[in-house]
């Protein structure tokens, strides 16, 4: 076992740190809660991610975008994602895919997993749809001004994720963020995958978490 993990391992166990080794997850989005998603799951010891985004990194994207820099300005966060993930120097391969999600995406071949780091609904449809058809876990997480909420959505087990939030109608305005929600929330999509791949039981199946750090409020709520 690296001595990266050690601490981990020692927590989670060793034959779950070997699931996550040898675990393929796609990360959908590369913005605010895609760049801590990201980067944890490659500190977690992950075998592989990829990552998808059609970006162009703006100065309103430097308060949550871990990755970026004033000096990334105008760069495509694909590539600077790539960069800055292939820099932590862990065993992880990273696979970048320059584009969005939409009727003509994809998944890719290997992967066991897909963790939902959009800001819109409609990619967040396809994701849901294509997960069932290859009968891969989803982990949804959205953001807005001081809340977030959380929900793994897995084929056979679970709602969809358009039975839990049906016929949501995107808006065109900017979601106020700040930069401590997104990575609060990612890194509990983090946990979630761990626990998925894993199998542990304590997790968000058939259920929703919602969090509001204004208040420190968490609810959990049980779905029928």
């Amino acid at each position: 076992m690296n001595d990266y993990f050690v601490r981990q391992s020692d927590l989670i166990g060793k034959d779950c740190q070997k699931k996550i080794s040898k675990s393929a997850i796609l990360v959908a989005g590369l913005g605010g809660l895609g760049g801590f998603v990201a980067e944890l799951l490659i500190r977690a010891g992950i075998g592989k991610i990829h990552i998808i985004d059609d970006g162009i990194i703006d100065e309103p994207d430097l308060n949550r975008q871990i990755l970026y820099t004033a000096g990334d300005l105008g760069k495509k966060k694909i590539d600077i994602g790539l960069q800055r993930l292939k820099s932590i120097g862990l065993s992880t391969e990273v696979i970048p895919i320059y584009g969005k999600i939409d009727e003509s995406f994809k998944l890719p071949d290997d992967i066991n997993g897909i963790i939902d780091c959009l800001d819109n609904f409609k990619g967040r449809y396809i994701l849901d749809e294509l997960s069932h058809k290859k009968k891969i876990f989803l982990i949804h997480g959205a953001i807005n001004s001081w809340f977030g909420q959380i929900s793994s959505i897995v084929p056979g087990k679970t709602k969809t994720l358009k039975e839990i939030f049906p016929d949501i109608k995107d808006s065109s305005s900017i979601i106020p963020v700040i930069g401590f929600t997104p990575a609060i929330i990612a890194s509990l999509q983090v946990s979630e995958a761990v626990k998925l791949i894993c199998g542990i039981k304590d997790n968000l199946m058939n259920k929703i978490l919602f969090m509001d750090l204004k208040n420190y409020s968490i609810e959990i709520i049980k779905l029928s």
